[in-house]
């Protein structure tokens, strides 16, 4: 079940913008091409962080994201977790309507989720940076709060890993919660313990994700909720920026 907390007292539209590893760098890591123009050969010469691979007919980035198993720091099931493989075929939301011509639609953030022992990573399949008029998607994170009262049915790991803080026990920072508009060229990791909105497909089309992610088969330890401010008028939502208004941001 999940744990119910008040809509923040903060303007209720949060602007989403385009997804970017510097500005998403605190909750996780974007997976992207970072040189889209460049045509691997043997002739090429291999940007930062990348080697030449397959004869000379890739290039290879080298640990483009971290994936993190930390249930053997201590659930309180002591069950051991396994990689796991999963697709989620994801069907465009329904959008809120909005009289601004520069906003496709209102998303309302009724819940957010973490996983505290694992890392989560999200890759689309079969859309490309061109597509983003047809299909988009929303990621949407928050920090946590210090533990309260209130989070107490909540387990957590208790240690850090190469001298990098978890998140925590907490309940997540509305105040700070922040959206990014992701196109079908990026893939996204949440940190391990890192509060997010369940994936939002946007467009015309539903989005195939692989997600890959540890897990070890008991609810509260692979899996937590919060759902806010049920009933509010004044309902937490994300404006939608529309899709022309990103081509430019994007250098399609």
């Amino acid at each position: 079940m999940p744990v119910e907390i008040d809509a923040p007292q903060r303007e209720p539209i949060l602007e989403a913008h385009p997804l970017s590893q510097d500005l998403f760098s605190e909750f996780g890591t974007v997976i992207e091409n970072p040189a889209p123009s460049l045509v691997p050969s043997q002739t090429c010469e291999a940007p930062p962080n990348a080697v030449q691979a397959n004869q000379g007919s890739a290039l290879k980035y080298l640990d483009v994201t971290h994936m993190r198993d930390l249930y053997a720091s201590g659930t309180p099931s002591k069950k051991a977790a396994k990689a796991v493989m999963n697709m989620f075929v994801c069907a465009p939301r329904v959008l809120l309507p909005s009289d601004t011509p520069q906003v496709e639609g209102l998303f309302p953030v009724n819940i957010l989720e973490r996983h505290p022992y694992t890392t989560q990573t999200f890759i689309p399949l079969g859309l490309s940076r061109a597509e983003a008029k047809q299909s988009r998607y929303l990621v949407i994170v928050a920090p946590s709060f210090p533990p309260s009262p209130k989070d107490e049915c909540f387990p957590v790991p208790s240690i850090t890993t190469n001298g990098d803080p978890l998140p925590g026990r907490g309940l997540p920072d509305l105040m700070r919660i922040k959206a990014f508009i992701a196109n079908g060229s990026q893939a996204v990791t949440y940190g391990a313990g890192t509060w997010h909105a369940p994936m939002v497909a946007i467009g015309k089309y539903p989005i195939a994700f692989v997600v890959v992610q540890f897990a070890n088969g008991v609810g509260i330890e692979d899996c937590q909720e919060v759902e806010i401010g049920r009933g509010r008028i004044d309902q937490l939502q994300v404006a939608v920026p529309a899709s022309d208004q990103n081509r430019g941001l994007w250098r399609l």
